[in-house]
């Protein structure tokens, strides 16, 4: 008998230490990435806005790390003629258009930006009606003098995607 209970507590232990399924996607509304040496949390309204009008597909993620003068804030953007899918978007690729920007002090009436005119990936790993989670990175060129350049790396995204509009 004791051995019967053994067992069966050994069985139940088994079964309640098993990894519970992860398959769902929990949205976290983060978006963070390495400047430069700085490392940024965009998180403050981070969402994504897919949007599908006469055959240009596109989504918008962007964030914020706060409000107010000392405020930066990250917009990523892909354009296409086909629906935006699980995938690698590059700036360079023709089929598409793909920007990075990032923005420092957006609240000035002048804000220093810098956007990937040259070099940048977005690659999409998961993305639904609710949900857009992927990796970006790339060469960010100054909009106000075409020569300063921040390095974008380790860029990562998990946000909720707050509308389609069509």
């Amino acid at each position: 008998m004791k051995k019967l209970l053994f067992f069966s507590a050994c069985v139940m232990l088994a079964f309640a230490s098993c990894k519970k399924d992860s398959s769902k996607t929990e949205t976290s509304n983060t978006i963070t990435a390495t400047i430069g040496s700085s490392n940024f949390n965009f998180s403050t309204a981070a969402v994504a806005q897919v949007i599908s009008s006469n055959g240009i597909y596109s989504i918008q993620i962007i964030g914020s790390n706060g409000t107010g003068s000392s405020a930066q804030g990250v917009s990523i953007a892909i354009e296409s003629d086909k629906p935006i899918v699980k995938g690698t978007y590059s700036v360079t690729d023709t089929s598409s258009f793909t920007d990075i920007t990032y923005v420092e002090n957006p609240s000035v009436s002048t804000p220093v930006s810098f956007s990937s005119q040259v070099a940048g990936t977005v690659n999409i790993t998961s993305i639904s009606s609710t949900n857009v989670q992927g990796t970006f990175s790339g060469v960010l060129v100054s909009n106000q003098d075409n020569t300063t350049t921040q390095t974008l790396s380790n860029g990562k995204f998990n946000v909720s995607v707050i509308g389609t509009k069509q």
